[in-house]
């Protein structure tokens, strides 16, 4: 099923992650429930863990931090996601931002 969808990891209004599908988005609340059982955790071990909840599939799934990207994706990202990473709701794949799913995990900043 195309659904978008978007999980976002963020400590003190400042977002840390965001895991970007563009199908089965609504299994993001699954991803969701294991980030807050396991954070921290790395932007790869985020992939697995969407891929493991089935949340998106190889060729759309983006997972993103301030400083490190991990997809399979085969073509070249839109600067758009850099642009918005900082909007915990805002979908990078669409020019408008909208998702079908959207979650926002809260998390405590790390030391």
């Amino acid at each position: 099923m195309a659904t978008q969808g978007l999980v976002s990891v963020v400590a003190d209004n400042k977002v840390l992650m965001k895991i970007v599908a563009g199908c089965d988005g609504m299994f993001g609340y699954r991803v969701a429930t294991q980030l807050r059982a396991q954070w921290p955790v790395t932007a790869e071990r985020a992939y697995e863990i969407a891929h493991e909840m089935q949340f998106g599939c190889r060729s759309c799934l983006v997972v993103m931090t301030e400083d490190d990207e991990f997809d399979d994706c085969d073509s070249v990202l839109s600067p758009r996601y850099r642009e918005t990473f900082d909007d915990p709701q805002f979908n990078p794949r669409w020019d408008h931002g909208t998702a079908d799913f959207v979650e926002v995990v809260q998390v405590q900043p790390t030391a």
